[in-house]
């Protein structure tokens, strides 16, 4: 699950690399860079982190007039909405959630599907203790639960949308007081807090990937079991602009379903958190990003547009 947060001393810093198209050293008047796009609270540590998947990307599509690659770094998605909007940004990779927010802000295209931690997809899962007497979804009712960050997609809107299915009716809370007898409360923690605020008995139930419960520490995720599970969805996701000139995004989607078949370019995948290869996205999981981007906009409304 991808994390974002404000910026703070780095705010600046994104801003100019967003609304500064030109490097301050002079370029040559025929060069042509390719701009990947990440949404992240550290733009420092998502240069060093991405760099050499952009240049890799960059080399390969030397033959289509590519000369070089740049990351632009922004705190928040409307901001990469724009980028992508005004072709600063001309491809990006990211979460179901983020990607679909972000097609319906900018008309981003997503392409293919990328292997982040080595899967081709993932799922969340509605986490209680196991002497909660908890043992149902159904046993939520005036009990509260904790989402991760609001466009988490594992750790929010997949839960949310299996309990919208069940019939599970939520009311945001303040904080963690008792719940609505016919309700379930919600709060949201952050980046990965929501199992802690379980863990300590601030909430009755949280919401997480299978993942990240199963890295808990074994002593603390034999406590608590399992009573939920979401559909399954891609794992990440990229994208490019709606008006990136055809040739190059040909060229593109090509160097990304071979980097996993050359020694240089599996290595620049491995620095990726992990990614194995990137491949198609199959019909079925494009026809499940309509569905959630429709869940997504009509019952967080205003709310996504914070993000």
């Amino acid at each position: 699950m991808r994390r974002y947060k404000r910026l703070s001393t780095f705010a600046p810093l994104a801003l100019w690399l967003l609304l500064v198209p030109a490097p301050v050293e002079p370029v040559a008047a025929e060069e042509k860079l390719l701009v990947f796009g990440r949404v992240y609270h550290d733009p420092v540590r998502t240069i060093r982190d991405r760099q050499e998947f952009v240049d890799y990307i960059a080399r390969k599509l030397a033959p289509v007039g590519i000369t070089g690659g740049r990351i632009v770094v922004v705190d928040k998605m409307h901001l990469l909405a724009r980028a992508v909007t005004e072709d600063k940004v001309d491809y990006f990779h990211d979460s179901v959630v983020p990607t679909i927010v972000l097609s319906k802000w900018s008309g981003s295209v997503p392409i293919l599907r990328q292997w982040k931690y080595g899967e081709a997809e993932y799922y969340g899962v509605i986490l209680v203790k196991k002497d909660s007497g908890i043992d149902t979804l159904s046993g939520l009712r005036g009990k509260v639960i904790a989402f991760d960050e609001p466009h988490s997609t594992s750790a929010h809107i997949l839960p949310r949308m299996l309990l919208a299915e069940n019939k599970i009716k939520l009311v945001q809370m303040t904080s963690s007081a008792a719940a609505q007898p016919d309700k379930v409360g919600y709060l949201y923690g952050s980046d990965g807090s929501s199992p802690n605020l379980l863990i300590t008995g601030r909430v009755d139930a949280a919401a997480t990937s299978y993942r990240e419960f199963e890295e808990l520490r074994p002593q603390v995720r034999e406590t608590l079991k399992v009573i939920g599970r979401t559909k399954s969805v891609a794992r990440q996701i990229i994208s490019v602009r709606k008006n990136l000139n055809s040739k190059i995004a040909k060229a593109l989607r090509q160097v990304l379903l071979n980097m996993h078949k050359d020694p240089e370019g599996r290595e620049a995948l491995k620095k990726q958190q992990r990614t194995t290869k990137i491949d198609e996205i199959s019909p079925k999981s494009l026809e499940e990003l309509k569905s959630m981007q429709s869940f997504v906009f009509s019952t967080l409304g205003k709310e996504v547009d914070s993000w």
